[in-house]
């Protein structure tokens, strides 16, 4: 029987053998399968992220391409064309090393920068129109009036040998004696200069100047011409100002002020240079009869803004608010007469205010003179002046202004100080300060003695109270 039962075990035990490696087989396959699959997805989330950031890549690539091709380029365009363009206008090859064109002026200019020609120019046609209430026995007209050209000048400056030694020399036509006192054969127009000078500067804080320039008293004075806020400087300042004279002159630049000190040949408005008298425009000889000394002192105290605000009196709209303050003070005695006559001695003093806003302009001077020897039946002659004006924008380039000034000698036998002047007017700035129309309107409220009478400025003179009015325009070109 048991024989019989082999074979069937033999069977059974390999059917055993083959299914148990069958099925080893199988799960060793799924492992394997799934590390595979496992692989495969590690596969492709290397692809996914690889594809991304090849894309961003691109993104980044293209982007800055378009930078380049685009604003870069762009801006480069613009900055050849603008190197290419002030190479044209403002330097050309004029000779061996010679530079010249256009830089906010006509100039000329050696190529190592040690030499450097400023050309420019000022040009102020004038009309006025003038006013005398006059009473019986009075010679003058009633109305005068005309065109004039009161200053034509050229404005020569710049620097020699290198920066630090700067010059200014302005030729042309003009008044010879703005400042004269009587109508003297000098009140005529007629070939001059205004400023000559070289200056030097020492330092940062400290320059010395020689020549002939406005000695530093009153602010109105030391403005320049073409900077004025109404046709011209007020009536009192050509008295009381002292106006151009020849010597040396120190000035200490601080941040917050500047300290101006000068000897020269005496001021002319004071008459205490009879030199001046006959040549009103300096300079004058060494041994003509000038002054035997004569000091000027000015110091000016910046409260706020910039010391270049204070170069105008005007303040364009979107200036900042700017404040100086400034006191002066003058002496100087005469040389003596031949023959025993008396001298004419002065000391002055003056002092002002000046505020600029966004717009608007205020300014305010007070000065007092004594005289000694002015005239020979009174010995002490008193002399005041007082000046009060402001300006305002209406627009961009329109602006209106007004100023009242008054004062005049103290003494009832000079006349007393009577002059009370109010001038109103505007500015009509159609490229700056470099082309502008100017119109104003003065009444004198009261009398204005011989001594103050300007034709340069259409004043006349009158005995009478509210006896005399000017009106004037002027077109102004500077380059």
């Amino acid at each position: 029987m048991f024989k019989r039962v082999q074979p069937h075990l033999h069977i059974a035990l390999l059917i055993m053998s083959v299914m148990v490696p069958a099925e080893f087989l199988g799960a060793h396959t799924n492992d394997i399968q799934k590390q595979i699959d496992a692989l495969r997805q590690q596969v492709l989330e290397v692809q996914q992220n690889t594809d991304s950031m090849r894309s961003e890549l691109d993104e980044l690539k293209a982007n800055q391409q378009d930078w380049i091709t685009e604003e870069r380029a762009a801006d480069l365009r613009v900055l050849v064309k603008d190197l290419l363009d002030d190479a044209d206008a403002r330097s050309s090859l004029v000779g061996d090393g010679l530079l010249g064109g256009w830089s906010d002026g006509f100039f000329i200019a050696s190529s190592d920068g040690r030499f450097r020609l400023n050309i420019g120019g000022l040009v102020q046609e004038r009309y006025i129109q003038s006013y005398l209430r006059v009473g019986t026995g009075f010679s003058w007209d009633r109305w005068r009036g005309g065109m004039e050209n009161s200053r034509t000048r050229l404005n020569l400056s710049g620097h020699l040998f290198d920066q630090d030694l700067t010059f200014l020399f302005q030729p042309g036509f003009g008044w010879l004696d703005p400042n004269a006192i009587s109508n003297s054969p000098l009140l005529r127009i007629g070939a001059r200069y205004w400023d000559a000078w070289l200056k030097y500067k020492i330092n940062d804080e400290w320059s010395a100047k020689l020549g002939v320039f406005m000695l530093p008293f009153t602010r109105e004075s030391l403005v320049s011409d073409a900077r004025q806020l109404a046709v011209d400087r007020s009536l009192m300042d050509y008295r009381v100002g002292l106006a151009r004279s020849q010597g040396v002159q120190f000035t200490w630049l601080m941040d917050n002020m500047r300290l101006f000190v000068s000897t020269s040949n005496g001021g002319l408005t004071m008459r205490g240079n009879q030199a001046g008298n006959t040549n009103p425009t300096p300079p004058w000889a060494g041994l003509g009869q000038d002054s035997d000394w004569s000091m000027t002192a000015r110091a000016e105290f910046l409260l706020e803004g910039d010391w270049q605000q204070f170069n105008q009196f005007t303040s364009p709209p979107g200036s900042h608010r700017a404040q100086m303050v400034g006191i002066a003070m003058h002496s100087q005695n005469e040389e003596r007469l031949g023959g025993g006559a008396g001298k004419i001695d002065s000391v002055g003093i003056t002092a002002d205010l000046s505020m600029n806003f966004d717009g608007a302009s205020f300014y305010a001077s007070g000065t007092f003179h004594n005289i000694k020897g002015f005239n020979s039946s009174v010995q002490n002659t008193d002399m005041i002046a007082y000046i009060v004006q402001g300006s305002k924008y209406v627009s961009d380039t329109t602006e209106l202004f007004m100023r009242f000034e008054g004062g005049g000698i103290m003494q009832d036998e000079m006349g007393g100080a009577t002059i009370q002047i109010l001038t109103s007017g505007a500015n009509w700035y159609l490229e700056g300060q470099q082309l502008k129309v100017t119109s104003d309107f003065g009444w004198n409220f009261g009398e204005l003695q011989g001594i103050f009478t300007n034709q340069m400025l259409g004043w006349r003179g009158s005995p009478n109270r509210n006896g005399e009015w000017v009106f004037r325009t002027q077109l102004q070109v500077e380059f």
